[in-house]
This record gives C-alpha cells, structure tokens and sequence, in this order.
C-alpha cells in the first residue's frame, strides 16, 4: 500500500456528494424524477438523510482511498498530474461502472436511459475524485 494524503481522500469525498446534489437536483433531478416514475414527495417518503448520505460518503472515502492507491502507483514519483488523475478514473469508469450498469439493464430490466445518467454521474464524480487526489500537493 502506498502512502497517501490522507485530507486529499477526504476532500474527494466530499466531491461525489456535491456533483450529487447538482446532478440529481438543479442538473438532471427533473429527468431522473422522470425515469424513476415517482415524484419528489414520493423519494422523501421514508427517507432518512442520516443513513443515506452517511453510508454514500463512507463509500466515497472509500473510492477516494483506492483512487489514491491507484494515483500513487501510476503516477510519477513526487506527485501526480491532472491527466493521471483522468486516467485513473476512466480506467475505473470502464472496468467497474458500466459493466455493472449493463448488467443492471440488462438483467435487472432497468431503464437504459436511467442507466446512463447514472453512469454519466459517476463518470464525473470519478474524474472530480481523481483529479483532485492526482493534482494535490
């Protein structure tokens, strides 16, 4: 394991939050109502912000950590570089995210529509998380 910046990995998990909010509100949260079939009222039923956003930026740090990991090994000794950073992330974006998103349509009879805007979410969150870890000094 490498050693990493460890406020770095907590910066970038706070990045997947904040595209979230955009995304999923001002952005796309219209579209993504729409895909969903349910209206706002009914997402806030039973929702309990503590837990939801709690669990999603433990799993964040999560990602950030790995992300860091993988930055430190391909990146140059002494630091990275924003095009580390993408790479890493596209690299994770077409090993991890789409495979499961397929699948999810696929097997799970998803909405490809919805499929995608959640692949385009995470592709971005991907690539804020690792340009930060990548860039930081």
């Amino acid at each position: 394991m490498h050693e990493v910046n460890l406020f770095a990995v907590l910066v970038a998990g706070i990045v997947p939050m904040v595209i979230g909010a955009l995304w999923y509100g001002p952005l796309f949260g219209k579209r993504w109502l729409a895909m969903m079939e349910m209206t706002a009222e009914e997402v806030q039923e039973g929702f309990n912000p503590v837990k939801t956003y709690g669990v999603s930026f433990v799993l964040a740090l999560v990602t950030a950590y790995v992300i860091a990991q993988l930055v430190a090994e391909l990146g140059p000794e002494g630091g990275g570089s924003a095009m580390v950073g993408v790479h890493v992330a596209l690299m994770a974006l077409i090993a991890f995210v789409l495979p499961a998103a397929q699948q999810s349509v696929t097997f799970e009879k998803r909405k490809a529509g919805l499929a995608w805007l959640n692949v385009a979410y995470n592709g971005v969150a991907l690539l804020g998380q690792a340009v930060v870890i990548a860039v930081w000094p």
